[in-house]
């Protein structure tokens, strides 16, 4: 998309000519530039297979330690039986289905994080799509979860 169909943007060069520029890129300024393309090209996927390879390490360790807290037992009296039995602190589907629904919300947290950094105004998608996302996921997902576990679960 041409820089000139953008809102206050009409003239300004686009962040892959000489003068253009983003919020990160051009990493090296303009004389970046004057780079071959083809060079370019393979830096970029170099540096975007790095932070992809870097949000998974973070995404396993991350779901590791998630495991570990809803995977927690207790052991408890019960009273018809007489002795004791383990039972399980979380239900694994209701904690997972909840943390999904958590995630689900981080690419509009960091899109609306991002488009407030240039002014440091509230941008035109604004708090609302957040709040509205955020309010769905939470609320209905975790809404259809409870619906789901079988009675007595």
């Amino acid at each position: 998309m041409p820089c000139t169909d953008l809102d206050g943007l009409a003239g300004s060069p686009e962040v892959c000519e000489v003068g253009g520029g983003g919020l990160i890129l051009p990493l090296f300024g303009d004389s970046e530039q004057q780079w071959d393309n083809t060079l370019r090209v393979i830096l970029y996927l170099v540096g975007l297979l790095w932070c992809f390879l870097g949000v998974a390490i973070i995404a396993d360790v991350f779901m590791g330690a998630i495991e570990k807290i809803t995977s927690k037992k207790v052991r408890v009296f019960d009273k018809q039986m007489s002795k004791a039995r383990t039972v399980t602190v979380w239900n694994p589907t209701v904690a997972n289905l909840t943390l999904m629904a958590l995630g689900s919300s981080a690419p509009e947290i960091l899109l609306n994080v991002i488009a407030v950094f240039p002014t440091f105004q509230s941008s035109d998608l604004g708090p609302s799509t957040i709040v509205g996302s955020a309010a769905f996921n939470l609320l209905c997902i975790s809404a259809v979860c409870v619906l789901a576990i079988p009675n007595g679960e």
